[in-house]
């Protein structure tokens, strides 16, 4: 199966193309087989570079965890300093993220497909779109 060859919309922004890719996994998933419907949909929809990009900006927003770790060990016992503190709050930021994605992911059918694909511009790096990234490859 080929990619279009043509944008269907052409100059469509990074978060356009992220939104529709959610969208359209929404709907591949009441498919009998929705991993071969998705790609199915993809291919129709995106060229080879939009698909990319969509998948860029959703894997842009995941939590380098191992990099955080890697800056908290450099700082070994320095509780004071303002990198110290930046890594704290990031810490407590990604926890608060973490929860709010367990929310959203947990209310299942409540949720208007619509308003998750606009959620991304708010939640980003839910694991309903690393699933999407990772069904899609």
């Amino acid at each position: 199966m080929t990619f279009r060859t043509d944008s269907a919309a052409p100059g469509r922004s990074d978060y356009d193309l992220a939104r529709l890719l959610v969208w359209e996994r929404g709907f591949a998933k009441y498919d009998a087989d929705p991993e071969a419907d998705l790609l199915r949909r993809v291919h129709a929809l995106f060229t080879e570079d939009e698909y990319r990009r969509a998948l860029a900006y959703l894997a842009a927003s995941e939590q380098d965890t191992h990099r955080l770790a890697t800056i908290e060990t450099g700082l070994g016992e320095d509780t004071t300093s303002d990198t110290a503190w930046l890594v704290g709050q990031l810490r407590i930021a990604w926890g608060r993220l973490d929860e709010l994605r367990d929310r959203i992911d947990n209310s299942g059918t409540l949720i208007d497909l619509h308003y998750m694909a606009e959620g991304i511009n708010y939640v980003r790096g839910s694991r309903v779109q690393n699933e999407l990234r990772d069904t899609v490859r």
